[in-house]
């Protein structure tokens, strides 16, 4: 007589697991992609309050009136007060530069997906 013994899994267990997993991926995928969003807007955001940091140091040191809107030299000038390169938006926007003490000073071209400076 022989004796069989329970090796492996039934068709049952494996489609439970199956489906655990399937349950699993639905919720975390749209979570991972969107914490890419929040986190790129968030480096946006930071990037726009140095910029606007670094126009109002620029102003000080210069003497500068309010108003005064900078020429594209001197916008080269207010990136030198950053360590490194001139900050890029990793959403691909375009910083702009306006009026010193306006607010804001600085905008990024995605404010449509809420790159903008806090009040």
């Amino acid at each position: 007589m022989p004796i069989y013994s329970h090796r492996g899994f039934s068709l049952v267990e494996i489609m439970i697991v199956v489906a655990i997993i399937a349950i699993f991926l639905a919720i975390s995928v749209p979570n991972y992609f969107k914490s890419g969003k929040t986190s790129a807007k968030n480096v946006c955001i930071n990037n726009l309050k140095q910029i606007d940091s670094a126009i109002d140091r620029w102003a000080i040191d210069n003497d500068i009136p309010e108003g005064t809107v900078p020429s594209a030299s001197q916008e080269d000038e207010i990136y030198n007060y950053f360590h490194g390169d001139k900050p890029v938006c990793p959403s691909g926007g375009e910083y702009s530069i306006h009026a010193t003490g306006s607010k804001p000073q600085v905008t990024c071209s995605r404010a449509d997906i809420g790159h903008v400076l806090p009040e």
